[in-house]
């Protein structure tokens, strides 16, 4: 190779050397740009409803949550705890548009008649696991944990949690 070679080859390298830095800046405008676009949307305020969703209060300040048993909430103490599988054949066979307010019926019943009780509350869970499939599809059986309360209430739970 010639000098001229060696001066031409050079020269393409620093040609290719200026290009890329030209890319590496073009690429960094929209980079720059995203981010001034992150800026303004994190200016603008929430609404409340939005604020709701995302778990924050009124100040901004991000709301934990903490999960309680229904013991600790309720204070009272159980004194005694059941599980069975409750058939729900009756409301089953009921005609089509009563069936899933039956089978709350029938859960409250046998919880009751459990612990000679008419004092008996369905847990949120378990009125959710009956109500899942709406109004004219009952479950055909159940599994609920049923717990005696200290002041004689009865409260009747999903088994499985």
């Amino acid at each position: 190779m010639s000098k001229d070679d060696n001066n031409l080859q050079a020269e393409a390298e620093e040609i290719k050397d200026e290009i890329l830095d030209e890319e590496v800046e073009v690429a960094e405008a929209p980079k720059a740009e995203a981010k001034a676009e992150e800026k303004a949307v994190e200016k603008k305020e929430a609404t409340p409803k939005q604020k709701a969703k995302e778990g924050e209060d009124e100040k901004g300040e991000k709301k934990v949550k903490v999960k309680k048993e229904k013991d600790e909430e309720e204070g009272e103490k159980v004194l005694e705890e059941k599980v069975i599988t409750l058939n729900l054949r009756h409301a089953y066979l009921a005609y089509s548009r009563k069936q899933t307010p039956r089978s709350v019926r029938l859960v409250k019943k046998a919880a009751g008649r459990i612990f000679k009780s008419d004092d008996v509350k369905i847990d949120e869970r378990l009125n959710a696991i009956l109500w899942s499939r709406g109004k004219t599809k009952a479950q055909r059986r159940v599994a609920i944990k049923v717990q005696k309360l200290e002041g004689g209430t009865v409260r009747v739970l999903p088994a499985t949690e």
